[in-house]
């Protein structure tokens, strides 16, 4: 068997492997479609209060806020979560400040001087120290002093509505359920660059949908987490992972999912429940968060999720092989060019399906403009993550 026989038949094996991943996924993502009645615009959703009937529950909530240099959004973060129609008697708010350099922490003080009817904590590490330092070590601050049965933990940079933790909380009516994957979005995008992370970002939330409506979740996303207190500590948190400076919610999900069971976390697809954030505004945030996501990939052990990862990352490294290859001959080319024709076609129902949970239908006419950023972008930022520094809220690292 020659070279180019060879490499053409591993490169339909893999086209083969990648879309069967990608169509039972999107079959996964397909159910509980009625899940959760939102509204019907989320802009309007998030723009005001609502006035319907409060919730009734009474499972007692922590919302721990791990924060660092978020001076800029801080307050507006508290706001959202101080509308909320959950009863004021059986939530917290726990304000985690990760060693900030920033005025944060002022800011968090003055804002609960202000509001004396919430129960809202801040917590600063006891010294500057390594040691003390990491969005990890800053969670597990808050979960120590937490007197909720439930941890729901956000990102400072986000937008909620005001049953966000109504919606998040029903879910644990059910006693099998130990952690809930709350569906995150973008809002505020403009122009094309913003407009591609919004489609691409839908991809990322449509895998995270179906893996878990399917007991097995691939991914999750540490702007919107919640899980029960006793299931964290019963399961060692991040023990083992502490090394690693991201995936504090990768890590979680993996841990919970290992030792509990997949069936035991759930994605939840409700409208009520859709945490927003902003797209980056430059690349070199973009590519900063990316180097970040994909930095901790090297500490996964599971068969299923390498398996994944690595078609993910090997189809399009094939076809672009491929597209090199072919210049000596054509036949390569025009294979490669079709599987990555067929790549774009087996991605879209997972992407239409979230643009339709999360109203953003309209920036489907971007959509193979998303497709040809992604696959260029994801290849570089696949093997940079693995050896390039990057920095985050002002710190750098190696890996």
């Amino acid at each position: 068997m020659n070279f180019d026989l060879a490499f053409s038949c591993i490169l339909i094996l893999t086209a083969v492997l990648y879309c069967i991943m990608m169509l039972v996924i999107t079959a996964g993502a397909m159910k509980n479609q009625k899940t959760g009645q939102g509204p019907d615009k989320i802009e309007n959703y998030y723009s005001s209060a609502k006035t319907g009937q409060r919730h009734t529950g009474t499972a007692k909530i922590s919302v721990v806020l791990p924060v660092r240099n978020e001076a800029r959004v801080i307050t507006f973060c508290l706001d959202d979560l101080a509308l909320q129609d959950y009863p004021a008697d059986f939530f917290e708010i726990i304000v985690s400040d990760d060693l900030s350099e920033d005025y944060t922490s002022e800011k968090v003080r003055h804002w609960i001087y202000e509001h004396p009817s919430l129960r809202v904590t801040l917590l600063q590490a006891d010294k500057i120290s390594s040691e003390n330092a990491g969005k990890k070590k800053a969670i597990e601050r808050a979960i120590a002093v937490a007197t909720g049965d439930i941890i729901l933990a956000t990102d400072a940079d986000t937008v909620h509505g005001t049953s966000w933790i109504s919606a998040m909380a029903r879910s644990f009516r059910n006693p099998s359920v130990s952690m809930v994957l709350g569906p995150v979005g973008f809002t505020g995008e403009k122009g094309l660059f913003q407009n591609i992370q919004v489609l691409e970002f839908l991809g990322i939330m449509g895998v995270t949908a179906g893996s878990a409506n399917l007991c097995f979740p691939l991914m999750c996303n540490g702007a919107n987490l919640a899980y029960r207190k006793e299931a964290f500590l019963e399961t060692g948190g991040y023990t083992g992972n502490r090394v690693f400076n991201s995936g504090d919610d990768q890590f979680l999900m993996m841990n919970f999912r290992k030792q509990l069971g997949g069936g035991s976390l759930v994605f939840l697809k409700d409208r009520n429940a859709i945490t927003l954030t902003s797209p980056s505004i430059t690349w070199n945030d973009f590519w900063e968060q990316r180097l970040r996501w994909v930095s901790k990939s090297r500490a996964y052990r599971d068969p299923w999720v390498i398996l994944s990862g690595t078609l993910t990352f090997g189809f399009p490294f094939l076809i672009l092989t491929g597209g090199i290859l072919g210049i000596f001959n054509p036949a390569i080319l025009l294979l490669s060019s079709f599987l990555w024709f067929v790549k774009i076609l087996v991605e879209y129902p997972l992407v239409w399906l979230m643009a339709g949970f999360f109203n953003k239908k309209h920036l489907l006419n971007y959509y193979f403009a998303a497709q040809v950023f992604q696959f260029f972008y994801s290849l570089t930022a696949g093997v940079a993550g693995q050896f390039s520094r990057y920095t985050w809220k002002g710190r750098s690292f190696r890996r």
